[in-house]
């Protein structure tokens, strides 16, 4: 983008959020004050961050490190203190869902297993249990260690079942491997069975991509995510993409991919449950960013609190020192206005694609005007319709909310992981 074209991007950016959330909402991230303590919370998600990988995936933006097996011990000990530095703060919670992410999860299954038992022991844990896998890392021994932590919802990041297009993205196996993975997920006795995929990446074709639904069906997946290639600034993809002649594809070859995948879901019975997301049956739905709230545990994960967003160091190592020693390690902190609370609720049921109308009226209470307006124009231009009791998107409407998420939410990531990369304890963020 041009710099006349980024000044007039932000000035609309900032027009936009002073009319959703008006005057008072400040777009910034500070260090917590030395005084600062989470309210009590009564009902809260949690996210675990496992940032290991053996191979560290070039277009992967989240906070990550080369696989150390001594690394894992004093990773363990500072999560176990960061459960108990949380539980200390905000009181015997009710955790109604876990996810575990990273990094890749499975390297480390041992640790997650100890760190999964104080959680039980310090919260009162009512939900599923959720965690990615990678292929490379499934076999009899993970599917039982999986079991034995009683994981009930479980995702593998396939991408692709065509190995041209994994060489693309970074992956060093064959596609043989991925189908393997699959085949022992569905057959492993869990509630339900994710298979991640992406679409619109270099020389891959519609026709690949209908395939790749194709296969992860054949095999048994019982929820399908399909994604695009996000690309950040500070990822090794994103300094690659500056220094080859390889490009993303463009608006038009997203659209059409997308339009295939929502046309061939729909004619096999999958129902549409994200923008991205895609489920089949009545198995339980797997969701890693849905939550109304939540705890994070690890280096660079976050926590929406009442009222205000946090977000932990990203370094690793001064993730463990501060945990360690009893501290928080919390790096910044975004106080949310009741306007923002409302909103930042209604994008993630815009993410889910169906907005529930008598939560959303309990949610915004009188100040609904904004909201219905926005509502009315959706309806006129064809992007969402009324049907009993929801505001559903059509499918241009979940394409185009994709396309607003990657120009507000992923820039807004970028801007914010950019300097919490550069430095363990960044100052002042504006996003």
């Amino acid at each position: 983008m041009s710099k006349c074209g980024n000044i007039l991007s932000q000035i609309v950016t900032r027009a936009i959020r002073r009319c959703l959330v008006g005057p008072n909402q400040q777009w910034r991230f500070d260090p917590p004050p030395q005084d600062w303590t989470p309210p009590p919370v009564k009902q809260t998600s949690l996210y675990l961050h496992v940032p290991f990988c053996r191979n560290c995936c070039p277009y992967c933006p989240y906070t990550k490190v080369t696989y150390d097996e001594m690394l894992v011990g004093p990773y363990t000990q500072a999560a176990l203190a960061e459960v108990n530095w949380w539980a200390d703060k905000i009181g015997h919670a009710e955790i109604t869902s876990i996810y575990i992410g990273g990094g890749t999860p499975t390297l480390a299954l041992d640790s997650v297993a100890r760190i999964l038992t104080l959680i039980r022991k310090k919260f009162r844990l009512t939900g599923d249990i959720c965690i990615e896998t990678n292929p490379s890392d499934v076999d009899d021994i993970t599917i039982q260690k999986l079991h034995d932590s009683n994981v009930s919802l479980v995702s593998l990041g396939v991408q692709s079942f065509r190995s041209e297009n994994l060489k693309v993205i970074g992956r060093n196996y064959e596609s043989t491997v991925a189908e393997h993975a699959l085949t022992l997920l569905v057959n492993g006795g869990f509630a339900s069975v994710n298979v991640d995929l992406m679409f619109a990446l270099p020389g891959q074709t519609v026709g690949d991509v209908i395939k790749d639904l194709a296969k992860a069906t054949k095999l048994g997946a019982s929820q399908i995510t399909t994604y695009p290639l996000f690309t950040f600034p500070y990822t090794s993809i994103g300094r690659y993409l500056n220094l080859t002649s390889v490009r993303m594809p463009d608006l038009r070859v997203r659209r059409s991919h997308y339009r295939a995948i929502t046309e061939w879901c729909v004619e096999h019975d999958f129902k549409r449950v994200s923008v991205w997301g895609f489920k089949r049956g009545a198995v339980p739905r797997y969701s890693s960013v849905t939550r109304d709230s939540y705890i994070g545990i690890g280096p660079g994960a976050g926590s929406h609190l009442p009222d205000e967003f946090v977000i932990n160091t990203f370094d690793l190592n001064s993730w463990i020192h501060v945990m360690c020693e009893g501290r928080t390690a919390i790096a910044l902190r975004m106080p949310f206005t009741v306007e923002m609370s409302n909103w930042w609720w209604l994008y993630w049921r815009f993410y889910d694609t169906r907005i529930p109308m008598d939560c959303f009226k309990a949610y915004f209470g009188k100040e609904t005007r904004k909201a219905h307006r926005l509502f009315r124009v959706m309806e006129l231009i064809g992007f969402a319709v009324h049907n009993e009791g929801y505001l559903e998107l059509t499918e241009p409407g979940a394409f185009w909310l994709h396309l607003v998420q990657n120009h507000f939410a992923l820039s807004y990531i970028n801007t914010l992981w950019t300097q919490a990369r550069r430095v363990p304890w960044p100052q002042t963020v504006v996003i």
